[in-house]
């Protein structure tokens, strides 16, 4: 039986069995959120304090670990715990005993994107849909650590890849509503994707709004030109065209779709710009905590 239900993509939070919110520390937030992302293996308490008190030595780096280990029990009340020891130096979540949101989203949604979105069912659209709803933020919001943002792109690049997987099967359906829903979502994270910005654009059409389809592009234009000072790509002003010239009928199922190792290729790219951004954003944050360094005196 389950007994505790562990938030993960957002500000981390526990629950216990009847819904109440259990107040973890913020020295136990890294321990749960390591022990987490490192959930296929077991993990040594040398190993937890070395990475987590880094800037310690060893011997107050386990007295931290320890006594934030005690706070981490307390917290979680009798009965089965949160934690497992598989011994006296090695630790582990007790993952029989609780749900993971970051779990939860991942089995839910990697297992559908090895399918085509025009063949899924619709159970399986049903179990993708609530696979993404699952994100509500990025993984471990806070803890800034190496190991957990290594994890929290991960998490993003699969979430972002069943956004769009969702949205191309809801398209395959001529489910227009849920495709400018969703496709609305993954724009606004993806605002750079052109692939997105068409498949609105063919939606808006398909709904029998020219206006909004044509909308759309002069928005993804505007984007393009002042985030990379580029013109959308010729199948991006080639679908424009066709939208601008003659008014799409409401149903229509929508032109020049985008063969899939285009699309394929498209979420490589898009993915490594993510990266570098994160990177960039990740080293800035170092950069501003660094202390000036003093100029050096001489001597006159």
């Amino acid at each position: 039986m389950l007994r505790f239900r562990v938030e993960t993509l957002g500000t981390l939070a526990v629950f216990g069995a009847k819904g109440a919110s259990l107040p973890i520390a913020g020295s136990c937030r890294p321990i749960l959120g390591y022990l987490l992302t490192h959930r296929h293996r077991r993990v040594s308490r040398t190993e937890l304090a070395e990475t987590l008190w880094a800037d310690h030595d060893d011997s107050r780096a386990r007295r931290c670990l320890s006594t934030a280990l005690w706070r981490l029990k307390k917290a979680t009340g009798a009965g089965p715990s949160l934690l497992a020891f598989n011994s006296a130096e090695e630790a582990s979540l007790n993952l029989s005993r609780a749900w993971v949101d970051a779990i939860a989203m991942e089995w839910r949604v990697a297992p559908l994107l090895r399918h085509e979105p025009a063949t899924l069912t619709r159970d399986q659209i049903a179990r993708l849909h609530r696979g993404v709803r699952l994100y509500r933020g990025d993984y471990l919001s806070g803890i800034d650590h190496e190991w957990a943002w290594i994890e929290r792109q991960r998490l993003r690049n699969l979430y972002l890849d069943g956004l769009y997987h969702l949205t191309l099967a809801y398209a395959a359906n001529s489910d227009w509503p849920r495709v400018l829903e969703w496709g609305r979502r993954l724009s606004m994270d993806e605002p750079l994707r052109e692939d997105v910005h068409r498949l609105l654009m063919r939606a808006h059409a398909s709904a029998g709004n020219r206006a909004l389809a044509i909308a759309q592009y002069q928005l993804c234009q505007r984007v393009l030109k002042s985030d990379l000072d580029v013109e959308p790509m010729p199948e991006t002003q080639a679908l424009y065209q066709v939208l601008a010239s003659e008014p799409a009928t409401a149903g229509e199922p929508p032109p020049l779709v985008e063969p899939p190792a285009i699309t394929q290729a498209r979420r490589r790219v898009s993915r490594v710009r993510r990266l570098l951004a994160a990177s960039q954003r990740q080293l800035d944050q170092v950069l501003q905590h660094l202390a000036p360094i003093p100029s050096p005196k001489t001597d006159i």
